[in-house]
């Protein structure tokens, strides 16, 4: 069988971010002052206690709220002011991210698609990050299918992300490589 397609993992994989500074900056232009180490440790303590198949099926806003209100539990922000400060932070996440490409993702990707490869995103992500993240990192009008979350209600390893996309694309599992960065998500998934 002929591979007729290429899938890839979107953060970690194509592009990389420094969520740390982004929440920090968030906190500051709030007026909650906290140095980056700080930040950084809380965000690595909250995405461990943070239970993300507990929260799926909300919408990508009531996500990230909840999300943010682990993580500022962690910096030691509690009660109805974290609350409102969390639904801020998911509501100017945009406005502060930064996302950049690994070097030669666009190279890539581009002779991918010059050698007639189908090309799909397949992320744990909305797909309201997808586009977000992907017209910013110049990488718009390359992907034939995007798939976050959202599509099937499932995270990854679950399969139904995966074949989804392969639905999507009318292709069978023999004819797709699947590139990311997680053993159990990607590899496992895939």
């Amino acid at each position: 069988m002929t591979i007729k397609a290429v899938m890839f993992d979107l953060g970690n994989t194509l592009v990389y971010s420094y969520p740390e500074v982004t929440f920090q900056r968030i906190l500051a232009e709030q007026g909650v002052a906290k140095p980056l180490d700080e930040v950084t440790n809380a965000l690595m303590r909250g995405n461990a206690e943070f239970d993300i198949e507990k929260h799926e099926g909300l919408s990508a806003h009531e996500f990230y709220t909840r999300w943010n209100i682990v993580h500022l539990k962690q910096l030691g922000l509690r009660g109805p002011k974290a609350r409102k400060l969390a639904g801020t932070i998911a509501s100017q996440w945009w406005k502060y991210a930064e996302f950049h490409l690994y070097p030669d993702v666009r190279a890539t990707l581009l002779k991918l698609k010059k050698m007639g490869l189908k090309l799909g995103i397949i992320t744990g992500g909305f797909e309201e990050d997808i586009d977000m993240i992907v017209p910013r990192t110049r990488l718009d009008g390359l992907f034939d299918v995007k798939v976050g979350v959202n599509a099937t209600g499932r995270r990854k390893p679950d399969p139904k992300a995966f074949k989804h996309a392969l639905n999507q694309l009318e292709l069978e599992p023999i004819e797709v490589i699947f590139v990311g960065d997680n053993l159990k998500a990607d590899y496992e998934g895939a």
